[in-house]
């Protein structure tokens, strides 16, 4: 789950939507990147607590063994036992469906680049035209 908002409330809450997999009361996660782990001590689906939730829904989820000033926004909470990569550079492959006439599209132009909470500032390095 990536995290999109957290706030304190006697304890550290973290809110997102759940991507894959599942969460439930007791579980232990870790916080990506910083890989602090944490356990679960409650579970909310709209105002409604819950004992899990799974793909898809919406979430609030009260952690304890992390501050809130320590949790960034688009840290991701992970499975202890197959976390979710971190990586500082990767390679991408784009496809621009729509240019307009008069907007210049060139190498080494830095642009800003969203995924999912996350904006960077990215540098295209190479590019190729098809057609």
């Amino acid at each position: 789950m990536h995290i999109l908002d957290k706030f304190k409330d006697v304890g550290t809450v973290v809110m997102g939507k759940i991507e894959s997999g599942s969460v439930r009361e007791g579980d232990s996660l870790l916080v990506m990147p910083n890989k602090v782990q944490v356990k679960v001590i409650y579970v909310h689906c709209d105002e409604n607590k819950v004992r899990g939730a799974g793909p898809g829904e919406n979430v609030r989820i009260k952690l304890s063994g992390i501050e809130e000033g320590d949790i960034l926004y688009g840290f991701v909470l992970s499975r202890v036992e197959k976390h979710v990569g971190v990586v500082s550079e990767f390679d991408a492959q784009l496809q621009i469906i729509e240019l307009l006439d008069n907007a210049i599209f060139t190498c080494l132009i830095i642009k800003r680049l969203h995924i999912h909470s996350l904006l960077r500032s990215v540098r295209l390095l190479s590019a190729t035209e098809s057609r």
